[in-house]
């Protein structure tokens, strides 16, 4: 028998990401999982953070004194903590209190390389299956591959992609298109 413990549901707060975050947490709450939502800031983001600190091309250099131009320290903690609290808004807005009560979510924040630290964590908190939006333009998908292409790729166990045209069918029996729902409900 398969037993999914582990779901994780990659977010970067995007609209178009809540129906995958929604459908992990109602596939969590109906097998007794746990859900890792995931948002990934990639490393452009970071340097682009703190550019403003740096001198121009400290960002490349190794560190080992302050580097030359910097006002203070990153403050990466305060960083982390403000995206965590971020993510905590966002799936307030999004996804009903019912459903967010329901299943134990656990918040995570990486910087890297978007597929890189969704296969990474999958790895790390061990994930039975990870579900995400593919959302990628079929331009960019053709020139470069998508997010979703190189997770499924590389990851650790199943993946469950969700397109934006893709219906569901609710507990009514009625079958609604994804992007239409705007809150996800219990």
């Amino acid at each position: 028998m398969i037993t999914l413990k582990r779901i994780l549901a990659p977010t970067d707060f995007s609209v178009i990401t809540v129906p995958a975050i929604g459908y992990a947490l109602s596939l969590a709450k109906e097998l007794g999982a746990e859900v890792t939502v995931l948002h990934a800031l990639p490393t452009e983001v970071m340097k682009e953070q703190f550019v403003d600190q740096y001198a121009a091309g400290d960002l490349a250099a190794p560190v080992a004194a302050p580097p030359v131009g910097l006002s203070r320290p990153p403050d990466l903690e305060g960083l982390f903590e403000r995206k965590k609290q971020v993510l905590h808004t966002f799936l307030e807005q999004r996804i009903s209190s019912d459903l967010l009560k329901a299943v134990k979510v656990h918040p995570v924040i990486k910087v890297g390389k978007v597929a890189d630290e969704i296969v990474a964590t999958a790895k790390e908190e061990q994930c039975d299956l990870i579900v995400m939006t593919s959302h990628g333009s079929r331009l960019r998908r053709l020139l470069h591959g998508s997010f979703t292409d190189r997770v499924i790729l590389q990851a650790p166990c199943p993946v469950l992609s969700i397109q934006p045209w893709t219906e569901i069918r609710t507990e009514e029996n009625k079958r609604v298109a994804v992007k239409l729902i705007n809150k996800w409900a219990a």
